[in-house]
Order: C-alpha cells, then structure tokens, then sequence
C-alpha cells in the first residue's frame, strides 16, 4: 500500500468523479495552493502517485509575440507536473522546492501544450520513506502535433517544515 498525505488524499477522494469533474476540482485545489498555476488556467488530466499530467491551452493571456505558448508558460507546466508527482510523494512533515531547472526551446509550438512528469518505483520510494532529499523527475512537453519542442531537467528537493524554520 501507498503511503498517503493531504495531497494524494484529495486525489483519492475525487477518483470516481467523472473525468472533468475531477480536472476541475484539482485544477481549482491546486490553484488555491500556488496561485499562479491557477492564473495560468492550467488543467490537470492525470495525477498519481508515478505519474502527473497537465495541459495548458494555446490561449491568448499565455501566448507570446508570434502567438504561440509563452517560453515562460512552457517551462511552467514542466514545473507543475513535476511539483504535483512530488508532492503526491512527500510526507506532509516535509515541503518540496524546486532545485533548478534547465529548459532547452528545441522548435516552434503547435497549439496547446501537455506535460507528462513521470517517478520511477524507487524515487516515490525514496520520497515518501526520507525527511530529506532531491530527485531530478522525468518531465516529457509536447504540443499538439505530438512532438516536443522543449526538452527539461526539474531538479527537485524535499525538506522537513522544521528544517525550513531555523
């Protein structure tokens, strides 16, 4: 069995909602909890334990001057999907923060972009058994054409709220 904390509690409270039902509900939870995501009108489509999958649409507030998805909007569901697989690890005593990250723009976006942020057995492992750590999460962006037009490395480090404190 899965350890649990808040966050992957409320996903398991909503799992038999329908599909967009549940997207919503996460979607305005997570906003709550870091507010620019929800100003980014950013959806959740999958959120697990292994696995986290956001989409931000092609919409004009997240658009750049050739009317694609901001560089900065890109990099910001790359660092959402792989907060939110973190944060579904995590004991509730500790506090994630990203490390660093490293976005490289490989071609022009097509339309909405998806970001899928994947753990391995032994990273969730590693996360919800210690106080204290980093990870470098497997984060894939695509765009509707299916391709990937960035390519990211999210480093990210977990920290017990006591620690943080001092």
């Amino acid at each position: 069995m899965t350890p649990t904390n808040r966050l992957s509690k409320l996903v398991k409270a909503t799992a038999k909602l329908p599909k967009g039902i549940r997207s919503t509900l996460w979607s305005k939870a997570f906003g709550r909890v870091v507010p620019m995501v929800g100003s980014a009108n950013i959806r959740y489509l999958e959120v697990s334990h292994a696995k986290v999958v956001v989409k931000i649409e092609n919409h004009r507030a997240m658009q750049n001057h050739i009317g694609q998805v901001h560089a900065c909007a890109m990099a910001l569901i790359a660092e959402t999907a792989t907060g939110f697989v973190t944060g579904m690890n995590v004991p509730d005593s500790c506090i994630v923060l990203i490390k660093s990250f490293k976005v490289d723009f490989k071609r022009p976006s097509q339309g909405a972009m998806i970001a899928t942020a994947t753990l391995t057995d032994d990273q969730q492992k590693l996360m919800q058994s210690t106080e204290k750590g980093e990870t470098l999460v497997a984060v894939k962006v695509t765009d509707e054409s299916g391709e990937e037009p960035i390519q990211c490395e999210m480093l990210w480090a977990w920290v017990s709220k006591s620690q943080l404190k001092r």
